[in-house]
């Protein structure tokens, strides 16, 4: 268990350095001073932790006071045309202008993940210019700073398209850095998984039902997500060998149709499934997250609590035997992620509404009446479309789900059926057959196999195992889908208004639940100016406007006023 919490424990490691208001100056975090720190294996192992924590906070951290309120497993959902925001009209702009295609420079969601990654990159250099690989621990410290370096520069590139680049710690003055060359990030992004994978000094899993082994970054896990890389870049014939390592390696399997469900819970943490994984750890002991410089802070936690919940006490209700469909928790929730109505469609144009997928991902008002989940009041229910996703709502098993944030379920970043969809996706770019990858994971689905497939097959397949998992934007980026798909996203925004019958007994739980509910859902034009997808500009993010205020060697991305 050492090394479990090795990693998940959150370590103030003393970072010193000169600093300035600007981007990449990060302000000293401790009071040992820096000839003093950089010596030891322990310190290796600190200052690779707090990679692994700023990854962890700044990928699936909760929404605490605006802490981490950017993550980008949830800014990549709302790009995509699958996840809708939700609350009120006034709840939540940053998160709308997303879901609107309407993002403005002063966004502080986009600004706060555009500076995280490059606070990553800043803590992976400090591990590599630091340490010398003279012990194991230290050259498994440094094979991870590659790592995560490579994870966070994937992001910008894919997200701003010409992000500054930064090979090496940054003098205070000598950070006003222009435009970087793409074709350079993503030499630098592939030096760093070769090395990586190639240093021998990262772990691997001993089978595949080890847990432990999984708990830090393997050497498979690392080739998944360089496969991952060299597939967005459209260098598919490399991306099939590094995919085509993790599945022969047989350390990761599909898990059983019946815990399909339990992605993004606690049920499945470190499941044969999950080739990368943010991991969480809860202080038992002392009934708290962690404890930082004395202040109790829910860091470690995810985002499957209030702000993403249903509506619970607010008009949603569960009724007697609700906890037997599912084990809610019920205590509250803002109503916040929404799916949308062409999601639904989707799993039905594919035969699925009735499958695994489709129940485990979203769900109708007939499912959750049938579910004894009923509304007390009338409603209306801003930017829902009659369908309530499924995935990775709150459950009470996650444990320590408080108020706010928090959840003992690791979140996955990398799944096992993702590996199988890419492989088959490499296969078919090079004029090979997918076949035996894809319908692995159609297989466990419960639908129907396939011959011959194509590339619009496993598009669909994508869309409809990994939904809500933060991968669609940059899959329609990469394919060119995006001005096609996207085309009507933001322009016209749903209500769903649920009226009980005339004269309900809103004290009877049982005569709500057997309620039948007149429905409607409502659209109306977008008044925002920037409101609705529009090609040459929406395919990239805009680049922060504080950063370009104290970077006059930066340009805009095109279509943004700066």
């Amino acid at each position: 268990m050492k090394t479990r919490y090795i990693i998940l424990s959150i370590l103030s490691v003393a970072l010193l350095s000169a600093c300035n208001e600007k981007l990449l100056d990060i302000p000293q975090q401790g009071v040992i001073s820096e000839s003093n720190f950089y010596q030891t294996d322990d310190d290796a192992e600190q200052a690779i932790a707090t990679c692994y924590q700023w990854w962890r906070n700044m990928e699936s951290g909760a929404f605490l006071g605006g802490v981490h309120y950017a993550n980008g497993f949830m800014m990549r959902n709302l790009l995509s045309d699958e996840l809708n925001t939700g609350g009120s009209r006034s709840d939540q702009p940053m998160l709308q202008e997303f879901n609107e295609s309407a993002i403005s420079v002063t966004n502080a969601v986009v600004q706060g993940y555009f500076q995280d990654l490059y606070k990553l990159i800043y803590k992976a250099h400090l591990v590599m210019e630091h340490f010398d690989p003279e012990s194991a621990t230290k050259k498994r410290a440094i094979a991870e700073a590659h790592f995560f370096r490579a994870w966070a520069y994937l992001q910008l590139v894919t997200l701003w398209g010409t992000p500054p680049y930064i090979d090496h710690s940054v003098e205070p003055d000598k950070g006003d850095l222009e435009n970087g060359d793409p074709a350079l990030i993503w030499k630098l992004i592939e030096d760093d998984m070769e090395a990586a994978i190639n240093s021998g000094a990262l772990g691997t899993k001993s089978n595949v039902d080890d847990q432990e082994g999984g708990i830090r970054l393997t050497k498979e896990a690392a080739e998944a997500f360089y496969g991952r890389a060299l597939l967005y870049e459209g260098k598919f014939a490399e991306a099939k060998a590094q995919l085509k390592k993790v599945i022969e390696s047989k350390k990761y399997a599909l898990v059983p149709p019946e815990k399909f469900v339990y992605f993004y819970h606690t049920t499945n943490n470190h499941c044969p499934e999950y080739v990368l994984e943010i991991n969480r750890h809860y202080d038992m002991a002392n009934n708290s997250w962690f404890s930082l410089n004395g202040t109790m802070t829910t860091g470690q936690s995810g985002w499957f609590a209030i702000l993403w919940n249903w509506g619970f006490n607010y008009g949603v209700c569960g009724g007697p035997d609700a906890a037997s469909h599912f084990d809610f928790n019920a205590t509250t929730g803002y109503s916040n992620g929404l799916v949308s109505k062409s999601l639904y469609d989707d799993y039905k144009a594919a035969g699925e509404e009735n499958g695994i997928r489709r129940k485990a991902t979203i769900l109708s008002l007939q499912d959750l009446i049938d579910m004894n989940i009923y509304f007390d009041r009338t409603m209306s229910m801003y930017m829902n479309e009659g369908y309530w996703r499924f995935k990775w709502l709150p459950l009470l098993q996650d444990e320590n789900v408080n108020y706010w944030g928090g959840s003992l379920a690791c979140t996955p970043m990398i799944r096992y059926a993702d590996v199988l969809l890419m492989m088959a996706e490499a296969c078919v770019q090079t004029g090979e057959s997918g076949d035996a990858y894809f319908n692995e994971v159609r297989t466990r689905a419960g639908v129907s196999t396939k011959s011959g497939v194509t590339l619009q097959d496993i598009k669909t397949e994508r869309h409809l195992e990994l939904a809500l998992e933060g991968l669609r934007f940059q899959d329609l980026i990469r394919w060119g889908d995006a001005p096609t798909v996207l085309k009507d996203k933001g322009k016209r925004l749903p209500t769903l208004r649920l009226i009980p019958p005339e004269g309900l007994d809103i004290t009877s739980a049982e005569a709500i639940y057997a309620a039948k509910y007149q429905t409607s859902v409502e659209y109306v034009d977008n008044d925002k100016p920037l409101a609705g997808w529009t090609a040459g500009r929406d395919e990239l993010l805009p680049f922060p406007q504080a950063e370009l205020d104290v970077n006059p060697n930066l340009r805009q991305n095109p279509g943004y006023t700066d």
